[in-house]
């Protein structure tokens, strides 16, 4: 298994995993985000041809935080506000492992490796948002493993795109079940 860093030659192979995982049309052009300065994108894979996994992370900008997060947030904790304010918030943003590859302990090598890249390029704390629904795996062992705390849940927060079918939820009933389970970490 390889982890490196993106590169165009998984272009399609990454959208359609993303799709497959969330059903989401991702039309987003790869190859510019991973030109961004402030962006890390990773990815890992077998045979030089099978995509195993994909991440994305990135140092927003400061202030950017409640915009990432589409203003669904109300109070945020003084030092999480002041690392936003002074722009060394470090975010990852996507953490998809292809089902064939699952339970390799791909999704742990790749937020390992995304985090200290996201440290390297002055983090000094990091957020990390998760769509859970009732039948979502728990995330919540693996993320103290990794030195994160749980921050918030933010119960509505994908309401609006899985009531209009915008992603695959293997909980859909007609309703919507998920919520965006935050967790964060201080690095320094």
């Amino acid at each position: 298994m390889k982890i490196e860093l993106y590169t165009p030659h998984w272009h399609r192979e990454v959208l359609k995993l993303m799709a497959n995982l969330s059903g989401e049309h991702h039309s987003v052009n790869l190859s510019r985000l991973a030109a961004q300065p402030n962006v890390v994108l990773l990815l890992s894979y077998e045979n030089e041809k099978e995509l195993a996994g994909f991440t994305q992370g990135r140092l927003l900008s400061p202030g950017g935080l409640r915009e990432h997060l589409e203003y669904r947030i109300g109070e945020i904790s003084p030092e999480i506000d002041q690392a936003d304010r002074d722009g060394v918030l470090g975010v990852i943003e996507t953490v998809a492992v292809a089902p064939a590859f699952r339970r390799r302990g791909i999704a742990r090598k790749l937020l390992e490796i995304l985090h200290d890249k996201l440290i390297g390029m002055g983090a000094d704390k990091l957020i990390i948002t998760f769509k859970r629904g009732p039948s979502a795996s728990n995330v919540d062992g693996l993320m103290t493993q990794l030195g994160f705390a749980p921050w918030t849940r933010l119960p509505s927060y994908w309401k609006e795109r899985c009531e209009n079918r915008g992603f695959l939820c293997v909980d859909w009933d007609g309703t919507c079940k998920c919520e965006a389970s935050l967790y964060h970490k201080t690095v320094l």
